[in-house]
């Protein structure tokens, strides 16, 4: 089964636990980081879309900023 993680994080450098979380993922994950991805907020959904079809499990990864996420995911 191919697991797919979603990461948005607006700022993974200077983040503990979410920059962790991610490099310590297996190999077999696929990891999209998406604010390197579409830096410019101009998401190619036909792409993401691409994505989400092949894979079997989705993961949102993203820190809660006052109890919502991060500009791009929304």
């Amino acid at each position: 089964m191919k697991t797919t993680v979603f990461l948005f994080h607006p700022n993974l450098n200077n983040s503990t636990v979410n920059k962790a979380l991610a490099q310590s993922l297996d190999n077999d994950i696929e990891v999209r980081d998406m604010y390197s991805l579409y830096p410019d907020f101009k998401i190619d959904v036909s792409k993401e879309q691409e994505v989400l079809e092949a894979t079997d499990r989705v993961v949102l990864q993203f820190p809660m900023y006052w109890y919502s996420s991060p500009a791009l995911l929304k």
